[in-house]
């Protein structure tokens, strides 16, 4: 089965004016614990509980590897060690430095050449005829439709501007705030729960 794949682009991403161009794939979901015990289990002699065990086992001995700042190597897989940053005032000398401004960040991995060649073998894309992102608005674009909308309606939330207006929902909070801010809607409601009212011309 194909990845279904878009292209976005990011303005001015690295301050030379240029568009980055970056490609978003549409990951399908993971399969459940239980079908992964259910397939493991028909692929070879362990039982569902085998499997269960094991991925317990193997839990264990990665967090003690890496709690231990070893890396930890999964064979066939890759190899899982851990991601740090820094939460120290930009200003503090080096030998002020203490272990407590160390924070862990994220466990990183890397997965073995074997890997990789199996899975670059068999995986394939294809454009997907949707999009991720949201439409792309002026504002005068954007009140044109509210005025139409309005017309025949007489409050309006977040969902509903998601929905009409083919917004994702960060692109939505950001019109609506704006919008408030200039005056052109009306905040109303519960704040857990707001509506929209129109006071534009």
């Amino acid at each position: 089965m194909s990845i279904k794949y878009e292209i976005h682009g990011i303005k001015n991403a690295k301050g030379e004016g240029k568009e980055q161009k970056y490609v978003h794939l549409f990951a399908h979901e993971p399969q459940s614990d239980h079908a992964l015990e259910d397939d493991i289990q028909a692929s070879c002699s362990l039982t569902k509980a085998d499997v269960r065990a094991a991925f317990s086992a193997l839990r264990d001995h990665m967090a003690r590897a890496l709690a231990s700042g070893s890396r930890f190597h999964l064979p066939g897989v890759g190899y899982f060690s851990l991601s740090v940053g820094l939460d120290a005032p930009d200003d503090l000398p080096d030998d002020k430095m203490r272990a407590d401004y160390i924070r862990l960040r994220n466990i990183s991995f890397r997965p073995e050449r074997s890997l990789l060649s199996e899975v670059g073998s068999g995986v394939s894309f294809e454009r997907a005829a949707f999009s991720s992102r949201s439409r792309q608005y002026t504002e005068e674009q954007l009140l044109s439709l509210l005025r139409h909308y309005f017309a025949t309606h007489t409050c309006l939330t977040r969902r509903i501007l998601q929905r009409v207006a083919g917004l994702r929902d960060s692109a939505a909070k950001k019109w609506l705030q704006h919008l408030t801010a200039t005056g052109v809607l009306q905040k109303d409601g519960a704040s857990n729960a707001p509506v929209y009212l129109w006071r534009g011309s």
